[in-house]
């Protein structure tokens, strides 16, 4: 499987920059196809949160985030949340969502997909997960 961060999913979603958005749809259509997207209901809170920064409807986000429910997300546990605790504790309580995604990928997924260079990038050299940091 492989974990979709959120910001995959904005750029899937909106098209704020072109080669990010081509790049999302490529791998999201491509991981769909073979049965590999993953997300967990922290990926679509954080969605539904930057969606309003965006100023769409309520009515267009649950539309937008409804063709993600047929993937089933996955909330976390307490395993997984005191596994982002160690991850911050290395990186830092800021990066605490970024670290949870990655706890939440490490029990589900094979590797993770974002453009979040910048916190993924300290993230990176604490997990074995295959973190794939997107530069367009």
């Amino acid at each position: 499987m492989i974990y979709f961060d959120t910001d995959i999913l904005v750029h899937y979603l909106v098209e704020q920059d072109r080669k990010k958005h081509h790049l999302a749809n490529k791998l999201y259509e491509k991981a769909t196809r073979n049965e590999a997207f993953f997300i967990s209901l922290l990926t679509l809170q954080e969605t539904a949160f930057v969606l309003t920064k965006f100023e769409l409807e309520n009515f267009e986000i649950i539309d937008k985030l409804s063709i993600f429910y047929e993937s089933e997300p996955l909330n976390y546990t307490f395993e997984e949340y005191l596994r982002a605790c160690e991850l911050c504790q290395k990186v830092g309580f800021q990066n605490i969502n970024d670290c949870l995604h990655t706890a939440i990928a490490e029990t589900h997924c094979q590797e993770l997909y974002t453009f979040n260079q910048s916190d993924f990038k300290l993230i990176k050299n604490h997990t074995s997960l295959k973190i794939n940091i997107l530069g367009v």
